[in-house]
């Protein structure tokens, strides 16, 4: 379901109108292996940087980004399309917290966030969704995608609290939280949105 976030990620490159790469954020990258499917579907010059609070994530993250230079090397090699070792940019991995990221303001082309808000108390959300907003760039965008809350699919309201007896101390509240409205306190404006099985992706933007 992390690949939800992909096709808002490929229309923004895809409509952007700079010669400049692609620079892009995820926050609370884990081990990093959703950022090796964004580098996947984005032109090879992408700029990517990826947060997390662990370092033991961010060394597993390490790992993959290095796996995944190699084998997209050898790929596009194979492809007659001949790449070096430092034409594949390693990503950008940092220690932070995710409401309080260390970058300038508007830093970013696009901002990805998979599968943390459920994990936040609702004040940590609002601070999380204002540092997102701050180093985004006017005209970018912010993916976002978790699981769906109560009202986005009716028959499965009473189901998804069952989450919250699954040490998920803040799953409920985030049930019933107005995601959109952290966003547009911000300045934001929704573009889109997809669900499927129990999971939704949102998209807005700066």
């Amino acid at each position: 379901m992390q690949r939800m976030s992909l096709p808002a990620l490929v229309r923004h490159s895809e409509a952007r109108d700079s010669e400049e790469p692609m620079r892009v954020l995820e926050v609370a990258c884990g081990t990093g292996r959703f950022m090796s499917f964004v580098r996947d579907n984005l032109p090879l010059d992408a700029e990517c940087t990826a947060v997390d609070l662990s370092p033991f994530y961010l060394d597993k993250a390490r790992d993959n980004d290095a796996y995944w230079r190699k084998t997209r090397r050898e790929e596009e090699n194979r492809k007659g399309n001949p790449i070096g070792k430092d034409d594949l940019k390693p990503l950008r991995l940092v220690q932070a917290q995710a409401e309080d990221l260390p970058f300038e303001d508007e830093s970013f082309d696009a901002v990805v966030c998979v599968y943390l808000y459920h994990e936040l108390p609702r004040e940590v959300r609002t601070k999380v969704s204002a540092e997102m907003s701050r180093v985004l760039k006017t005209g970018g965008v912010i993916v976002f995608t978790d699981s769906m809350q109560q009202g986005d699919r009716p028959v499965l309201d009473e189901k998804l609290l069952n989450f919250g007896n699954m040490n998920e101390p803040y799953y409920v509240d985030y049930l019933r939280d107005d995601l959109p409205g952290h966003f547009a306190k911000e300045g934001l404006t929704p573009v889109s949105k997809s669900a499927r099985s129990t999971t939704k992706s949102l998209t807005f933007r700066k």
